[in-house]
């Protein structure tokens, strides 16, 4: 209860400068994480052709990174309760700088593998101590908003890695993108533990996990968990396989990436249009709106019959399905009270993350069988109406017991 009323308070009471300082300095953390963990993305091409092995031969390394990342989501509630936010905070930006900046290290996929999951528990265990520090700070009608800023700070990362590792990488070699991106995050490191409030008491004695289902929380935990694994499926394996089956359609493959960047900046445009929203309207109607906005695109895709369409509707596909990547964490913030919010946060995300290692192989499983492109495509609304059912299912119990 003293936590609750703590961050109640902080939320009314805190002024414009402390609301803003504490708002970028945790985007800012996120946009770092976001850029860490797609860094090994960037440099595989490279590394393939100086270690003399195929592209797909870095799969234990991108592997690596969604299973350690998955392990700091759901260490960081646990490890927040018992010994404080700010420790929590400081060991986990303290394992993924340096983490990253170890990875110039690596001379092989075993070692890089080895290096990238230890860095991405790091990684996984920053996110949800950012959300919960940004939500904390607001009033309570614009929590749901901040939560949204500062997990938006991933697909940024995303963004900006794509914009500097290539001249990072062609000026100074594939080393420099970890050099970057593990100091940056070492030098916010001080700013990162002042915004986080002091805390009196720590350990309560209790699990936080096991927390997430009393209280009546349990239905709804175990819905939020499902949601998240399901948009997560669709976001992941639409991003990896829409380039390729895109050939299909009439694109040729060194317009691959255009694909991978409308998807992204749909998926950025997506999230400040529903950060403008959600305040007025709650996210959870803003979420079922998307789904079905991301279903009428996979459709339209699925018939696309001209190249010009394609690009707009990929735009769409990210609108929808990253909206809903990030909106999971809001769906958290909004369920939960303050002293859960860490450990809601993270394990909601490791659910999604568990998603975004089964959806690509899905996918994947879909090419080598032989199916068509445009039926591939299709199979993304089953994910998509499923999570709809989730929502409505969330959106009922949240009436039941206002």
């Amino acid at each position: 209860m003293a936590d609750h009323m703590t961050a109640h308070l902080a939320g009314e009471t805190a002024s414009q400068a402390q609301k803003i300082a504490t708002l970028a300095v945790c985007f800012t953390i996120v946009t770092l994480d976001g850029l860490d963990t797609t860094s090994i993305a960037f440099v595989a091409p490279v590394l393939s052709r100086a270690w003399n092995i195929t592209p797909a031969a870095f799969t234990p390394a991108f592997v690596a990174t969604s299973v350690g990342a998955v392990i700091g989501y759901m260490l960081s509630g646990p490890v927040a309760a018992r010994w404080g936010k700010r420790q929590a905070a400081i060991w986990s930006v303290l394992v993924f700088g340096l983490g990253t900046l170890a990875t110039v290290l690596a001379t092989d996929i075993v070692s890089i593998s080895i290096i990238r999951l230890i860095t991405a528990i790091g990684l996984g265990g920053c996110l949800p101590i950012a959300v919960a520090a940004g939500a904390d700070i607001m009033p309570s009608r614009y929590k749901e908003t901040a939560a949204m800023l500062v997990a938006t700070g991933l697909s940024a990362g995303s963004v900006i890695g794509g914009l500097i590792a290539l001249p990072l990488i062609r000026d100074h070699g594939w080393t420099s993108i970890f050099i970057v991106g593990g100091i940056a995050p070492l030098l916010i490191l001080p700013l990162f533990v002042w915004i986080l409030p002091k805390e009196t008491e720590v350990a309560k004695g209790g699990n936080p996990v096991l927390a997430l289902f009393s209280d009546g929380l349990a239905t709804s935990t175990i819905l939020l968990w499902a949601f998240a694994f399901l948009v997560f499926i669709d976001a992941y394996a639409l991003m990896f396989w829409i380039p390729t089956l895109l050939v299909d359609f009439g694109f040729e493959p060194s317009q691959a990436p255009l694909a991978t960047a409308a998807f992204g900046t749909g998926g950025l445009v997506g999230n400040i249009i529903l950060m403008l929203l959600v305040a007025r309207f709650g996210i959870k109607p803003l979420l079922i709106a998307i789904c079905l906005f991301a279903i009428a695109c996979i459709v339209a895709l699925s018939k696309a019959a001209t190249a010009s369409m394609l690009l707009p509707l990929i735009a769409g596909l990210g609108a929808g399905f990253i909206c809903c990547c990030v909106g999971q964490a809001a769906l958290a913030v909004s369920l939960y009270p303050p002293a859960l919010r860490t450990t809601g946060v993270g394990w909601a995300s490791a659910s999604g993350r568990v998603g975004s290692i089964f959806g690509p192989a899905l996918g994947g499983l879909m090419v080598s069988l032989g199916w068509a492109p445009r039926d591939i495509i299709l199979t993304a609304i089953a994910p998509a109406v499923l999570a709809i059912v989730v929502l409505l299912v969330m959106r009922g119990i949240g009436r039941r017991t206002a």
